[in-house]
């Protein structure tokens, strides 16, 4: 289904990296997800359907994190690891995506890697950590560190959706932990801890490239004040989704943004 594939390479540093590549466009679209307690290996197909806009004029990759425990990694670090990647797989440059962690992963690439990105949308993300974000962290981690699989779920939920929303998609809940393949709670832990270290701040007047913020209203994570404190300090567009959680990016209206704006 829409060329999709799964794929993984090695990093020049032996590491592995997992990535879904899809669509048959000339044009290179790099997507990159937030913080995820799913194992994303094999998801290739399931990727493709979503965000199946984008197929016919873009080819698509979807990079994880490196594989494995992760262990004093940074936001700066996963960066790194991503332009490597895409060095690796003879990438140049690239119309570029990041969501949630995603997207903080993508300023540091666009500020770090500036040949790389052609143009840049970063969604319900932000440039440093605030009480908010801490506070969220703290809790996954140390329920993850129990081995609480459900409860990082339950929390993670509540926190990306609004009232309605969760009243809506809790019942879900139990069918997601039978049939969903979990990564380690110790590699989410690595990955959680990363964000602690966020601080792009200072680097984002290094981002040159045509760039689109979006936040959410009822983000409560990286905040709505977040997404407009980023996008005022690049000094580009910023759309605040109204009645929207953190999980913004799964609206209707989210995918659409990013297409017109990538189709500029």
């Amino acid at each position: 289904m829409f060329n999709a594939e799964n794929k993984t390479l090695k990093l020049p540093s032996g590491a592995e990296m997992y990535y879904a590549k899809f669509g048959r466009g000339n044009k290179v679209l790099i997507m990159i997800p937030g913080l995820n307690i799913v194992d994303m290996t094999g998801t290739a197909n399931n990727l493709a359907y979503f965000y199946r806009r984008f197929a016919k004029k873009f080819t698509v990759y979807i990079f994880d994190r490196r594989s494995g425990r992760d262990m004093g990694a940074t936001i700066q670090s996963m960066a790194d690891d991503l332009a490597a990647a895409l060095q690796s797989l003879g990438i140049s440059e690239a119309y570029v995506l990041g969501v949630s962690q995603g997207g903080m992963i993508a300023q540091y690439l666009a500020s770090d890697h500036p040949e790389l990105v052609k143009r840049l949308v970063l969604g319900v993300t932000a440039a440093r950590t605030n009480s908010v974000m801490t506070d969220a962290l703290d809790e996954w981690i140390e329920m993850a560190e129990k081995g609480d699989l459900k409860g990082v779920l339950i929390k993670s939920y509540e926190r990306m959706y609004t009232e309605a929303q969760m009243k809506k998609y809790k019942m879900l809940i139990p069918v997601m932990m039978r049939f969903t393949k979990f990564t380690s709670t110790e590699r989410f832990a690595d990955h959680a801890r990363a964000i602690y270290s966020l601080n792009s701040y200072d680097n984002l007047k290094n981002i040159k490239v045509p760039t689109l913020v979006l936040g959410a209203e009822h983000d409560k994570i990286t905040t709505p004040e977040g997404a407009k404190e980023l996008a005022n300090r690049i000094g580009c567009e910023c759309y605040i989704f109204p009645n929207e959680g953190h999980a913004a990016y799964l609206c209707n209206g989210f995918n659409k943004k990013v297409y017109d704006f990538f189709g500029k």
